[in-house]
């Protein structure tokens, strides 16, 4: 691409800024410390609740390829702007229904897992693939690593922000404090402060409606253009681009086996780590830490990814590909197998191996990934990679409940139900780095007899 003009160099230097702060808004959401018992509090069951987290995973992994796709196809703006607005209906009618047990509000929650899901697929991989491509308009596609460490420090410094915050709004003791220093005799009802987390939630939700908006579309060049998509064709024809999409991208990532070994790379590391995760508050619980440090315990969490995105920069520029994945693997091992010893208060140092490996999936995935492939299937190509996420995850998810299921059978019915219920996690830790290290050898594996050009994984950069 020859040098832009100064109007079109702004236009791409908004695109990465936007990028940075569609990034924040979109992610750093005020009611993560209190997602759980903020679904329960609004009138769910424990069985709606893992319903609907079904749903939500179900939908990511069904629109996410299309998704991906459809962003290379219509443009990536288009698809960011669909993410935004969905964003901004899953928060709105959750600030309108009413409060207690009842169909609707399922429903209503059905709604909301399923616009969530929608919004996730849609931005994922569309918003890399512009920030990416401006950077490469602009003849700086180097500095994508440092546009990704950007990117995770102010994103470590938002979540931050939300987990303290949302902790707090949903504290009816601080919250009426506060107001009461401020006005005697002003309070809220525990109805209304339900909400706060998801009406913080929709006030963010429309600085995202305003960033998209505010994206411009990468024109790209004749060479990387999809010819059926520039062609005048029947609707059929046009319905099926999304597909054929799919498929060449398909094709081109089995033709390039390092990406793929960098996806199922991720996907062994991030699937283990998440799982973990979404357990961790029942993990704080067993080590005897306070529920009132949860949020603070997210909040540290949350700026490691400052050092976090620093490391990840240094390892990706001065090591090779399989260099870092033996380290990311040995840190989340460390900490898997220390999570599994239950010690009291300090068990926590070692859920932290589990917490950075995330992030650090995410920036060595997206480095990687971005460097090899085109720009014609970059955002399906990053959308294959969030459906293997997702798939590990859901893979996990089910053997996780299938161990549980077969450790209750063993365990002594005649314990109450919560020291039961702590019994058989605690008796659940020692199963992830054993199912780790398989996924682990089962990686190596697919990389020494599948990767033709074995040399790239070793190879350090320039």
């Amino acid at each position: 691409m020859s040098n832009p003009s100064l109007p079109e160099k702004q236009i791409l230097e908004g695109n990465v800024r936007r990028f940075v702060w569609f990034r924040l808004f979109f992610n750093a959401r005020f009611y993560y410390p209190v997602f759980t018992i903020l679904f329960l509090d609004y009138g769910l069951t424990l069985e709606q609740f893992a319903i609907l987290n079904l749903v939500w995973a179900l939908t990511i992994v069904v629109a996410e390829v299309p998704s991906g796709a459809l962003a290379d196809i219509m443009g990536r703006k288009r698809l960011l702007v669909f993410a935004s607005f969905l964003m901004f209906i899953e928060m709105g009618i959750l600030v309108i229904v009413p409060i207690g047990a009842s169909s609707l509000l399922f429903f209503v929650f059905l709604i909301n897992r399923i616009c969530s899901g929608l919004a996730e697929a849609a931005a994922s991989g569309a918003d890399e693939a512009l920030a990416y491509d401006s950077l490469k308009a602009l003849g700086r596609e180097d500095e994508w690593a440092h546009l990704l460490e950007k990117t995770t420090r102010t994103l470590s410094i938002g979540f931050f922000i939300a987990m303290i915050t949302g902790a707090m709004v949903y504290d009816p003791n601080v919250v009426n404090t506060l107001l009461g220093w401020i006005r005697e005799g002003w309070m809220l009802s525990d109805n209304t402060i339900i909400r706060l987390p998801v009406v913080f939630t929709l006030a963010t939700s429309c600085i995202v409606i305003v960033t998209t908006l505010g994206f411009r579309e990468i024109e790209l060049p004749e060479s990387e253009k999809s010819q059926e998509a520039s062609s005048p064709e029947s609707l059929w024809r046009k319905l099926s681009l999304p597909f054929d999409q799919i498929f060449k991208a398909a094709k081109w990532t089995l033709g390039h086996r390092f990406v793929l070994f960098v996806i199922l790379a991720a996907l062994a590391i991030d699937s283990v780590a998440r799982q973990f995760v979404v357990l961790a508050s029942e993990y704080y619980r067993i080590i005897h830490i306070p529920p009132a440090w949860f949020g603070f315990i997210g909040a540290g969490f949350a700026l490691l990814g400052i050092v976090n995105a620093r490391i990840s920069r240094y390892l990706v520029s001065n090591h090779s590909p399989l260099f870092n994945y033996l380290i990311l693997s040995g840190i989340l091992l460390v900490g898997l197998i220390g999570i599994s010893f239950t010690i009291p208060w300090i068990g926590v140092l070692f859920a932290v191996c589990a917490f950075i490996m995330m992030g650090m999936v995410n920036y060595q995935s997206s480095f990687y990934i971005n460097r090899e492939v085109d720009s014609v299937h970059r955002a399906t190509v990053l959308s294959f990679r969030g459906l293997a996420l997702n798939l590990g995850l859901g893979v996990a998810s089910l053997l996780y409940t299938f161990l549980i299921a077969s450790l209750k059978v063993r365990e002594n019915a005649s314990l109450d139900p919560d020291t039961l219920q702590k019994e058989i996690f605690a008796d659940s830790l020692p199963a992830f780095p054993v199912y780790f290290l398989i996924l682990f050898v089962l990686v190596l594996v697919f990389g020494r007899i599948f990767i033709r050009r074995g040399h790239i994984c070793l190879k350090v950069p320039d």
